[in-house]
This record gives structure tokens, sequence and C-alpha cells, in this order.
């Protein structure tokens, strides 16, 4: 080998505790340099951590993403993976028998490419907690290493020894593809460093043969017998031999490695760190230049002796120049202590039927195993918007099946599993994979998504330029064509033919809408209209836009970096404690209240323009301008007893529904309409026609068929930070109070609310029966009030008290049926029945208003000390055997 070293910035040796994160977080702050492909390879991989952590910032970068490890040592929580098959590809590899075992990270565009081989899984220990050696070449500017093409050809013949799910060997030929095409047009450097598997040869006869002035060794595994370290010792021959491990950490066995110490007069290094060491690493010395192999491969049989057609380990490797050693500081102990070290348990595989991946096929599901069933097993199915407890049967794999077709409809996302029963009916759950989509997993997000508006809602409140910007940006989609998707949702009563919306039944097509969307006005901004937890950061495309119900959280598809975040902040944002201190900090509602006169003109300005707007804007920036209202004015835009904003916020709710909305955003729409009812029905008497009343009325009219469709998760959502400004309205119970009176028409419901707005104390008796409780000197006016509330009503009845509040003195009882009104005025010993007909403009309210029956006429009954037909009549359609009130509490 050459002794000539690396150029610089091509290829960086091997580095103990560097995380890969810190690679996509450079990739991803360069802004200008977009990646096509993403890949990670890995043992054990944690969906949920990689999402959670490193999928937003990859996608960012533009990159399709592609993640796969070992079928036998991959588990993941269900409920921690949410865009598996859907945002990435997440794949699984078969080794037949043996371990898939490489570490690889490649990340690769038209001008650049970065690669990083390594020890560390895809897992918070591999990228953050452990101590692991990772190796970064480079392909930029002019040059790139030689060891490119060997990598590309590795990944090429890669699945002709390993068996992947569906998706991953095109994946490995994409990326295969780019490298070659990168080195092709380079000038070739760094002829030092190679590439090394296990693919065709044992990858110790890949390493040069000694004698070399020393040998040195780390790997947290050994075999049994240490028969890879003797063959090591017996290849390299070396004057000086170390060997460094982690006493109760590493796993080696203890005698067989002592007797091998001693025999080559060896020294021993004992590293104490409390960080697990799990970076692999032989080095030696020849001829002045110090070198080293780093990646997978651990000090075993399987790993370093044997090639995968004998069957080794799936391992990949690089050998480098490095300047300084990379053993461990430790202490030098005695070789004796050796031969009591015990191997430690070692991880099992999984038994039991291996799912290798699900595929949505025009068919249904094509489904594939690892290796062939012994037995025939079921195949269940859990939905992506079931809950993850949630399986059914969904058909029968027969024994000796590979791959499968199943008619079965299946949301990317689902979860898939095999589950097989043994003789005594025990059965054998096996591993879960997600059904993948080829079209969304594939779909790459541009750089320019992650470039969208990055406003804040309350940003909008602290700086009026910045909220006229706004409104100018908003207003020039006016003169385009209105960015909605077409059809009309099933529930729209406007007017017109109900079609289906065709983006109801297209989920990439929606999802490329909500993008649009976010590209006019912001990833947060739009979060904010349709009722979802603010992303905490500037863009987010909409993959898995609404949570499901089961779901505890809500993880942003983009995280895009800081310039000054590193692997270990990242990190530190997503540890249980550093998410505790994020929900204990509390968000606070604008305040206008103390701004100048100017500023708030200003404001109450903006909602007038933004409302006039609405009409001609798709449904998330009505639904945004609706929310932004409802801000304004419980922020303080308006004085506290001016009523000028009712109108408004009336005229947005009745922009909300213009014959364009997909079913799939009803219960935002609905849920916001209630809320924003809520706040005009606080406003708005019932007892009296004001202003307030007829905005109420026209946008409860406008909107009312969209209620029933309103959900408390999006209630909570939209209520929050409001009650500071309109208290009870806005508590949840009141706003699907208010929704309900829209929804039903109840008159007496609405007469309750009227009358104690006048302070009156009044409950209901049934469907169609109230009563004023309390002392009242003309309980028969009383009564007539109460029924007046109700006129509406076909038939409705009122009891009104004389006396005590619990109804013992005298009482009335009036009832209405048009256009006859009964009154039972029972304030003497013996009660008197009257019957009146009302015709024409006056009715009960208007009677009630007068104060007197005197305008009405009067029809004779014969002795008014006794009951009439006609009053029997409605006494019975009342289900009342006596005009006598109920003993009410008080």
């Amino acid at each position: 080998m050459t002794e000539t070293a690396p150029a610089p910035g091509v290829v960086e040796p091997p580095t103990a505790f560097a995380s890969p994160l810190t690679l996509i977080l450079d990739e991803e702050r360069t802004g200008g340099r977009s990646l096509e492909e993403a890949l990670f390879l890995s043992f054990t991989a944690d969906l949920g951590f990689f999402e959670e952590v490193a999928l937003g910032v990859t996608q960012a970068t533009g990159a399709r993403v592609t993640v796969a490890g070992d079928v036998s040592m991959t588990r993941n929580d269900p409920r921690s993976v949410r865009r598996a098959g859907r945002s990435y590809l997440a794949g699984l590899a078969y080794a037949h028998g043996p371990a898939f075992h490489p570490k690889l990270i490649v990340l690769v565009g038209p001008e650049h490419a970065t690669i990083a081989l390594g020890s560390g899984n895809t897992t918070l220990a591999g990228w953050q907690a452990n101590a692991e050696l990772w190796t970064v070449l480079r392909v930029d500017g002019e040059q790139s290493p030689t060891a490119v093409p060997e990598l590309s050809a590795w990944l090429r013949a890669l699945p002709e020894k390993v068996r992947f799910s569906a998706g991953v060997p095109q994946a490995l030929g994409r990326v295969a593809a780019l490298l070659d095409r990168l080195h092709r047009d380079r000038t070739p450097t760094a002829p030092q460093v190679r590439v090394v598997s296990s693919l065709r040869s044992p990858i110790i006869d890949q390493l040069p043969q000694g004698p070399v002035d020393e040998l040195a060794v780390f790997a947290p595994f050994y075999d049994r017998r240490s028969m890879a370290l003797r063959r090591l010792l017996e290849r390299f021959r070396p004057s000086r031999f170390t060997l460094a491990y982690q006493p109760g950490l590493s796993d080696l066995d203890g005698p067989s490695v002592a007797a091998l110490v001693k025999k080559y007069d060896g020294r021993v290094i004992s590293d104490n760190g409390q960080r697990y060491r799990h970076g692999k690493l032989v080095e030696w010395v020849s001829a002045g230049q110090r070198w080293a192999l780093t990646g997978s491969p651990n000090l075993s049989t399987a790993a370093l002796l044997l090639s995968q057609s004998d069957g080794g380990n799936c391992e990949l490797g690089v050998i480098t120049p490095i300047t300084a050693t990379l053993l461990p500081d430790g202490t030098d102990e005695p070789a004796a202590r050796l031969h009591g070290a015990l191997p430690l348990p070692r991880p099992v595989a999984g038994r039991g039927p291996l799912l290798l991946g699900a595929l949505r096929v025009s068919d249904g599901l094509e489904i594939s195993m690892a290796r062939p069933l012994p037995d025939t097993a079921r195949l269940e199915l859990s939905q992506a918007a079931a809950p993850p407890e949630s399986w059914e049967r969904i058909a029968e794999i027969p024994s000796g099946q590979v791959t499968r077709t199943v008619t079965a409809p299946a949301d990317a996302g689902s979860r898939v599993r095999l589950v097989a029963v043994d003789s005594d009916g025990v059965p054998s759950l096996g591993n879960i994979v997600f059904v993948v989509d080829p079209d969304r997993a594939l779909r790459r997000i541009t750089p320019t998504q992650s470039q969208a508006p990055t406003t804040r809602p309350p940003d909008l409140f602290t700086d009026p330029r910045l909220a006229e910007r706004f409104l100018g940006d908003l207003g020039s989609l006016r003169t385009g064509p209105t960015p909605t998707p077409a059809g009309v949702s099933a529930s729209s009563s406007n007017g017109g033919a109900a079609t289906t919306a065709p983006l109801d039944g297209d989920e990439d097509g929606w999802e490329r809408y909500l993008d649009e969307c976010a590209g006019r006005v912001g990833h947060t901004l739009t979060h904010f209209a349709l009722g979802l937890p603010l992303p905490t950061d500037i863009s987010t495309p909409f993959q898995d836009l609404l949570p499901v119900s089961w779901d505890e959280r809500f993880i942003d598809d983009i995280e895009a970096a800081l310039d000054d975040d590193d692997a270990e902040a990242v990190a530190a944002e997503h540890a249980p404690e550093a998410a505790g201190a994020e929900a204990s900090s509390t968000a606070t509602l604008p305040d206008l209240r103390e701004a100048d006169q100017e500023v708030r003109r200003r404001y109450r300005r903006w909602v007038e323009r933004l409302v006039a707007l609405a009409p001609h804007l798709g449904p998330p920036e009505r639904m945004l301008i609706v929310r932004l209202t409802l801000w304004t004015v419980a922020a303080g835009a308006w004085p506290p007893a001016h009523t000028d904003w009712v109108p408004l916020l009336s005229q947005a709710i009745r922009a909300l529904d213009r014959n364009d909305l997909p079913e799939r955003i009803e219960p935002q729409v609905g849920s916001l309409a209630a809320v924003a009812l809520a706040v005009l029905r606080s406003h708005a008497p019932r007892y009296k026609i004001t202003p307030e009343t007829l905005a109420f009325n026209e946008a409860s009219q406008a909107v009312g068929h969209l209620l029933p469709a309103a959900d408390s998760a999006y209630v909570t959502e939209y209520t929050t930070l409001l009650d500071t400004a309109f208290g009870p309205a806005v508590d949840q119970t009141a706003v699907f109070d208010v929704a309900s009176d829209v929804v039903q028409g109840d008159p007496l419901a609405d007469a309750v609310w009227s009358l104690a707005e006048k302070g009156r104390d009044v409950h209901r008796h049934g469907r169609l029966l109230l009563h004023v409780t309390g002392s009242s000197s003309n309980p028969a006016l009383a009564a007539l009030e109460a029924v007046g509330a109700a006129e509406d009503t076909p038939l409705v009845g009122a009891w009104a008290d004389s006396g005590s509040e619990s109804g013992g003195g005298g009482w009335a009882l009036v009832v209405w049926r048009r256009p006859d009104l009964i009154v039972v005025d029972a304030r003497r010993l013996t009660p008197l029945w009257r019957h009146y007909r009302l015709t024409g403009l006056v009715g009960p309210r208007a009677l009630a208003a007068q104060r007197s029956f005197e305008s009405a006429a009067s029809v004779p009954q014969g002795p008014r000390n006794q009951p009439f037909e006609l009053a029997h009549q409605v006494l019975s359609a009342l289900g009342l055997a006596g005009p006598q009130p109920p003993q009410c509490e008080p």
C-alpha cells in the first residue's frame, strides 16, 4: 500500500464519537445543493427514532429516503412509526440466515456526494449514545476517491446475495448510478483508501500480509473461541500487539483471548469510560505508516473469516491511512484478568414467520416473506388510521410461499404481520412491516418547498407592516385562478349539484394541494388554519397531515437545520425531558390593548381587507382569515364595548363554504365555524333583534350544515388562547351547545337562552314546556313572555309562578298553538280559563312586549272557571293531565 495521505476534504479518516446526523444537518444547511438520494443501511433500524430526529432534515435536502435493516433484528414500536411507506421507503434485508450487518449512509445529488461508512446502527444509541467510528468520503469539486466505484459496485451486486423488500434493490441501483456518474466526471484521488466487504470473499483475505510493526484491535463482539483474532494475529505477525476492551461490556471469550495475548506477548488496555464503545477497529503499523480497518465487522468468524457465499455475515468496511491511533485511552491490565471474563448474552434473532415487505399494487398487496413458510400462517392487517392494537385477518398464506398477492385494500403506512399457530393452538406473532406506496415513498420534496414563507401567527401582531405585507401577498392570489380543489363536499348545501371531490380519493393530489397552499402562506400558517399544532420549525410538507385519533404526538416531516445545530443539540431536543420542558412553556395571545390608537386602527382595517378577500381564496386561506379575525378581536384591536367586528366575523364565516370543501377537512371547517359562531352568539341577544343577532343568524344559516362534523380535538385547538378574551363563550361545552342549537333549530332552547339574558329564572320540562320560577306579580304575563320567546314552535306551553320560588303560591299556564292562545290564570282559588285567537302580525311575543292581552281577540268558551274542549285538546297534546305546574327544586 502507498503511504500517501488522503486528499484534504475528500476523505475524513475514522473519527470516534462522530454522529452521521451532523452530515445531514450540514447538507440541509447548504440550501442551494439539493440531493437526489439518501440511503441508510443498518443492522438494527429504529424507524421511530429516524422519523423523529432525521427524516425531516433529510427530506429538506430534497432526497428520496431509503432505510433498510436486517429483518430478524428490526423491531419497531408501531405507535412511533407514522411515515414509513408514505414519506420514505422503509425496507428490510434477509441475508439467508447470517446477519445483514453493514452500516452505510450515502447522501448523493447531481453535483456531490457524502458517504459515511461506520459502525453505528440507525438508532439513538448508534447515532448519539455509543462511541462509534465513522469514515467519511466526499465527492465534490474536481476530485473523487477511488473507493467510490468500489462502493457502487458493491451496491449493485448486493441484491445477488441479499433478499430485499420491494423498492430497495432499485434504490441501491439509483445510488450506484449517481456515484458512478459523479466519479466518472472527476479526477480519482486517495487511491490508498479501499472499500472491503464479505460479498465475494472473506474480509481477512483482503487485508495485507505481515509482518507488521504493530497490531491493535478493539471490538464489542468476538467469537466464542477467538478464531477471528487468532487468524488476524497469524496473518499480520505483529512485533507488538495491543488489545483494548471494556470490562463487563465487551463480549469476548476471556480464556482464549488471554491465551493469545500471552502467546504474542501482547498488552491489554482496559477502557473504563461510561460510554459504550461500539466501534470496530483493526489497526496496524507498517513501514512507518499507520492503517485502520473500520466499519461493520466485529472480530468474529462470521464477520471476518467467511464470505457471504460460505455463510458469513453481510459486512462492509473501509481501509484508511491514519495519523494517530484510534485505540481508546485506558489503563494497562494484566492479561490474567481476561480469564475470568464471561461472554455476555447475545441478542436473539427473530424467530417465527418473517415478513420482508408489503407493497401496494393494483390488485391489492404484494406480500414477500424472508424465507418460505414451513406451515400455513394467517396474514393480519392494521390500517394506518386504526390504533396499532387493532388487527384483522385478511388472508391465509400457504406453506412454502415466498411471495403472494392478496386482494385487500390498505393505505400506505398500514401495518401487516404474519401469525403462525402451533399444534397446541399457541399463536406466534411475526414481525410488523409497513405497507409501501412506491409513488408516495419515492416522491422527492424539492428544496423550494422548504423555502415557503415562515411567518408565524404571533408575528403578524408584532409589526403592522409585516401584517400588511402578508395581506398584500394574500391579495396577489386574487388575480390568479382560485387555488381550490375541484368538486363539492357531500354535506354542502349552498346549491348546485353535488359532485365527488377528486382530491377526497387522491392522497397524493391532496398533499400536493396542501403543499401548494403552504407555498403561498407558509407551512406554519397553513397548520394554524387547519387546526393543527404549530410546527416547531419553519416548514412541513403535508404527508399524514390529519393526525389519527390514536396518535399521541404530531411530528413534522420537515425540520430544517439552524446554523448552530449539531447532532448533540438535535438529539437533546428530542429527549423526553426536552419534550416535557417544551410542553411546559405556555404561549400567550398577542395583546394590542396597550398599542397606540393608530396601530389598533390599522389592525381593524387589516381585518376588513382580509375579510373582503375571503370569497376569492381557497379553503385553507379562508379558514386562516376566520382564525386571524378571531385572534385580532381577542387581541384587543377593538375597544371592549365596540362590536364593529361582529359583521366582519359573520362575513368571514359565511365565506367558509363555497362548494369547494373536500370531505376530509370538514371536521376542521365545522369546528372552526362552531367556535366562531359561539363567539358571535355571545354578542348577539336572543330576546330582541339587533344587528349582531342578524349577523349571527346569517352566519349560522350559511354554515349550519357543516357543524355536525365538528370534532372536539379541533375545537380545542381553535379555542386555544381565546378564553382570556371571550371567557366561557369558547368553553368546549358552550361551543357545542351553540352548534347543537343551530343544527337542531330548537326554539325552546333559544327561548331559555333569551329569557336568561333578561334575568328570568327559566328551565324546560320535556320538549314543549317551559317553567318560569320566582316571584311575579302577574304570572300570566311572565308565562306569555316565555311562550313568545318560543312562538315559532307549533305547540308550546309555559308556567309562571307568583309567590314563593317553589311555586307554592299563585301561578299561570299559557299555551300557544297557532293561532290559538290558551291562558289558565290561577292567582285565585279557582283557576280561570281564557281563549284568544291571534291573527295578522300579532303573536305572543308582540303581546308580551305590550304587557297586556288587550289587543288579542277573545274567543268566548262558556264559564271561565271551567276548561273547554280546545283546552283539553292542547293539554293532552302537551302530555298534561291538568294545568297545575310541577313542583320544582329552587
